[in-house]
């Protein structure tokens, strides 16, 4: 956690909010330099650094260059390679593309990015291709910076020299000055003119291809110059940082003397100067600094980078990111979210009760009470003294400014009064139910009550008054917390015993019969508004309203602590997983509950202890008791929506293949790709994780909702032919509505099978054999009866096979199937007894008992997903309308039957007639096992095949009700024969 002070925070707000800079004078005296730690002291907000490196996703713990392009993505060089980061995840691009050891990065005015390597030269990347610039003897190929002029001219610098790119090749600029000089840096002025630096301390300009001026350190009376930057603010003035501790400022072609000399140290070597959003940042070797509105130079304490600091930018959002060759890259965030043990200096310590008391914090932990100033300092009276190691559970302050501490020890409950710094203890021995007190509140009329371990204690005019207790009807005495009700009522919160509601000297109480889920209840608030009481268990929340509880079954996490309410009327809820934060009434409701959560990746810097007491200030700042110290956070400031958010759709991986896009575009896609990945961004840096929605339109049925940090990249397989338009929105949490949305257009092109001509042909060529066959039937009619039955045959056969391959060939799906479940069906005929001709027979009607598929519409057969109730229905038909293809066929009567009545069951609640047993065909019978034991026993494309066993076993249990017994039989014994491992003639079904 990293914060700073409040004029800091103006200063930095290019983090933040973008105002308008106030310059400070750059001719005032030079002052002496100072140093802050992160103490800001707004109402809750503050900085967040994170340090990336190895162990946290960056691939690699050193990092050379950092920049940002057009669509969002932050580009990394370092020794390992290029790497990108899209707010979510660290990609680093292979080295086999040729890119490794990358030393600089730059992206022009045209969005290209520029990578300058190590030992490789200079490469540009369009899309996923990488551009490699052959090299030219007169220069080096270790390129150590690269910048454009104001002609779009992108310049090189090397180890050896300065070259440019012209017409895509790289040539030398012809300059003794810089012929073999190693020149470190490049950076242009805003308007064209580039400045650079040499690495022996020299430095000069470049115009147009040409070197300008040239200055040697000595000449003009510096030491070697280690960085150099024009002023943005003031054409010709420069920032000359030094291989010591100074920053001099000043015209480029004055001498030393005429320079203003600023100091910044503790800083050693200055290797870069910004200026962003009118401040003035320094980069070096052991650490990092800005120049504040007065000129003084401030240095920041407790950044964790803090070593060989050599570059830094500012995102689009105003995010700050460094690099660091030894640490890797450091981003500084806005973060609604303070640290505030951070800034009292406080050890880790669990928490378990905050209090503020006019300018006090009282900070009650497993170890003692702590207590500070608002300034942060440390604060030493009789409350400290006494409580220095008791364990404390509660602190609250009442409304006459008295302080009261519930502790775990011989003290009991201790009252302190600041007025006078006198501490005063409350045990047993002065009425106290028990010396383990929990927690107090102070009650409408002024007096006290204490929840204890013993039950609960009532404290009039700072004395216990009243005890309620096993002898008052309060079987479980551990009290969990107290809230008083509009009536006076009071309700107790037992660990296990429900609530206890006392009304003057009745107690009844509420438990798991009364609606309550759980009878630990961790809290009780009264909602005066609405009426009701809020109650928080151990797992769940509900709300009691005249009496009758209810549950909040909706709400997304069981596991919480307490609740706050802001002025917008919404609920923060603290739990294990972090803050919750949700509409008050949708938790009344029920029903569609949209949420924020804060956790630590949002900024939260710890999770709430449990049981705890937080404290809300009158300004909404919300102080958190947590297990590892005090954050806080002001609740009524705007609950961030990610509005400034970049969503873009940058490319698509099909299958292998990386397709670029554009917002807005197209892009075309082979018949043959198997699987889309898009790549959908939020590309945010912030500490906010912001609702998104996607579709794929043609072919999701609903958007699919999620938060940023859970957003990868959709998948999609085998999608049909067609064009389909993928839209990504930015959803604001509260109100549902889309706040922002980008799309492209897919094109997937239609395969063979997609178009309509093929399937006309194929009708052609059926039709075309089945007027074949009715001719050839005819002209055969004078044959003898013995030859003319064997040639029957033989039609037969070559027509069912026909009719096979074509319903295979409709469905994709099932390719194959017709001719297995015929296999299969004659297996089970021969085996009970039928002759080779009855098999014969069978072997064909079995061919043909999925026909009736052919009269299916694709969409409905090839379906990839679940069926409609009306698709389901229409798939249905498919037996009936078998049966109706089939039985005019007079040459071969009963070839219907298998069509029409596979799908019959042996208990009669088949389709499409519902037949019962017997009075199902015999053959329709046989194929129905035959066919539910290739469905299981295949791979289909929605899972894998079942293994043997397991299709045994079902098509076993359904015997009797789905199938005849007798065929189920026959099944089971060549299963144990091993008989569906043997190899089937399928051209001559006779021979097996």
């Amino acid at each position: 956690m990293f914060t700073v002070k409040r004029r800091f925070y103006l200063a930095l707000s290019a983090i933040a909010v973008f105002f308008t800079a106030i310059a400070f004078s750059l001719f005032s005296p030079p002052k002496a330099a100072k140093a802050i730690e992160s103490d800001y002291t707004g109402k809750g907000a503050g900085f967040s650094s994170v340090l990336y490196n190895g162990s946290n996703g960056l691939p690699t713990s050193e990092a050379n260059s950092i920049v940002q392009s057009e669509e969002g993505f932050i580009w990394i060089g370092g020794y390992s390679g290029l790497i990108r980061y899209d707010g979510n995840e660290f990609y680093r691009y292979d080295s086999s593309k040729g890119v490794a050891s990358v030393v600089c990065l730059f992206v022009d005015s045209k969005q290209r990015l520029w990578i300058g390597t190590n030992d490789s030269g200079v490469a540009m990347l369009k899309g996923d291709d990488f551009t490699f610039y052959k090299r030219v003897d007169e220069i080096s190929s270790s390129i150590r910076s690269i910048e454009e002029d104001k002609n779009g001219n992108i310049i090189i610098a090397t180890t050896i020299g300065l070259g440019y790119i012209e017409n895509d090749e790289l040539k030398v600029v012809d300059d003794p000055r810089i012929r073999r000089e190693y020149v470190c840096e490049l950076v242009s002025d805003g308007n064209g003119l580039i400045y650079g630096v040499t690495n022996n301390g020299d430095y000069f300009t470049v115009e147009d291809r040409k070197i300008k001026d040239y200055y040697a350190y000595q000449t003009n009376g510096f030491e070697p110059v280690n960085t150099i930057y024009p002023d943005p603010e003031n054409e010709g003035k420069v920032y000359i940082g030094s291989r010591d501790s100074s920053v001099f400022y000043g015209d480029i072609s004055d001498t030393k003397d005429k320079f203003r000399e600023i100091s910044v140290a503790p800083q050693t070597t200055v290797n870069c100067i910004r200026r962003i959003n009118g401040q003035t940042w320094i980069c070096a070797d052991n650490g990092i600094g800005f120049f504040d509105d007065e000129g003084t130079y401030v240095e920041i304490l407790d950044s964790p980078m803090n070593n060989s600091i050599d570059k830094m930018i500012t995102d689009y959002e105003g995010n700050l990111w460094f690099t660091s060759s030894r640490q890797g890259v450091m981003k500084i965030v806005p973060n609604r979210f303070t640290d505030v043990s951070a800034l009292f200096g406080m050890e880790n310590l669990v928490v378990n009760g905050v209090c503020k008391s006019g300018d006090t914090f009282y900070v009650a932990t497993d170890k003692g009470l702590r207590a500070y100033k608002t300034d942060y300092s440390p604060v030493s009276n009789a409350a400290t003294s006494l409580l220095s190691s008791a364990r404390i559970r509660c602190a609250k302050r009442d409304r006459r400014g008295v302080l009261w501490f519930c502790s775990y020890s011989d003290l009991g409950l201790v009252r302190y009064d600041p007025e006078t710094d006198k501490a005063r203890s409350y045990t047993k021995s002065d009425g106290l139910a028990s010396n383990r007190v929990r927690m107090i509140t102070e009650l409408k009329n002024g007096d006290m009550a204490v929840a204890t371990n013993g039950g609960c204690n009532i404290i009039s005019n700072d004395e216990v008054s009243a005890t309620y207790d096993d002898k008052s009807g309060i079987s479980n005495l551990e009290i969990l917390c107290i809230e008083e009700g509009d009536d006076g009522k009071l309700l107790l919160g037992s660990d296990g015993g429900g609530i206890y509601v006392i009304d003057g000297n009745v107690v009844s109480r509420k438990g798991l019969s009364d609606g309550l889920k759980s009878e630990v209840i961790m809290r009780i608030k009264n909602d005066s508004e609405n009426g009701i009481f809020w109650i928080i268990t151990s797992n769940s929340i509900a709300y009691m309203k005249d009496g009758a509880i209810k549950t909040v079954n909706n709400f997304p996490y069981s596991n919480n602590f307490d609740m706050y309410f802001d002025d917008d009327g919404k609920a923060w809820i603290l739990s294990s997983n972090g803050i919750y934060v949700v509409k008050r009434q949708d938790l009344i409701n029920d029903g569609d509950m949209p949420y924020v959560l804060y956790d630590t990746k949002c900024g939260l810097t710890g999770i709430t202890t449990a049981n705890s007491y937080s404290f809300l200030d009158g300004d909404g700042t919300l102080y958190i008791a947590m297990s590892t110290g005090v954050g806080s956070v002001n609740i009524n400031a705007p609950t961030e929506t990610g509005a400034d958010v970049k969503l873009a759709v940058p490319f698509i991986m099909a299958d292998d293949k990386y397709v670029k896009t554009e917002n807005g575009g197209s892009v075309r896609i082979p018949s043959n790709c198997k699987r889309i990945n898009i790549y959908a961004n939020a590309l945010t840096n912030s500490l906010n994780n912001p609702r998104l929605s996607y579709m794929l339109e043609g072919f999701d049925e609903k958007p699919v909702i999620l938060n940023k940090q859970d957003m990868s990249y959709a998948s999609y397989t085998n999608l049909r032919g067609g064009e389909y338009k993928f839209t990504v929105s930015l959803i604001n949490t509260f109100t549902g509505q889309a706040e922002k949305t980008v799309s492209i257009t897919i094109i997937k092109e239609k395969s063979l099978v997609e178009q309509v001509w093929f399937w006309i042909i194929v009708g052609a060529i059926v039709l075309a054999a089945i007027i074949t066959a009715v001719v050839f039937i005819f002209r055969r009619k004078t044959v003898k009866l013995l030859k003319k039955q064997e040639e029957n045959k033989k039609l037969i056969n070559e027509m069912t096979k026909v009719f096979a391959n074509c319903i295979d060939m409709k469905d994709s799906y099932t390719n194959g199937h017709s001719t297995r479940v015929a296999k299969y069906t004659a297996m089970f005929a021969e085996r009970l007894g039928k002759s080779k001709s009855e098999v014969e027979e069978i072997y064909n009607i079995a061919l043909l008992h999925d026909i009736g598929k052919i009269s299916i519409p694709d969409n409905i057969l090839n379906k990839p997903g679940r069926l409609t109730d009306d698709e389901f229905a229409v798939m249905k038909s498919h037996s009936q309308r078998g049966y109706e293809i089939l039985k005019d066929i007079t040459i071969a009567p009963g070839i219907a039957l298998g069509a029409g009545y596979h799908h019959e069951k042996f208990d009669g609640t088949g389709y499409p007639k519902g037949l019962k047993g017997d009075d199902i065909p015999e053959v329709a019978q046989i194929i129905a096992v035959a066919d539910a034991f290739d469905a299981m026993y295949s791979t289909r494309p929605y899972r894998k095949q079942l293994p043997l066993e397991q299709v045994a076993a079902e098509i076993k249990r359904c015997s009797g009700t789905q199938f005849n017994p007798k065929v189920v039989e026959v099944f089971l014994q060549l299963v144990s024969e091993g008989a569906f491992d043997k190899k089937y003639d399928y051209d001559h079904p006779e021979n097996n």
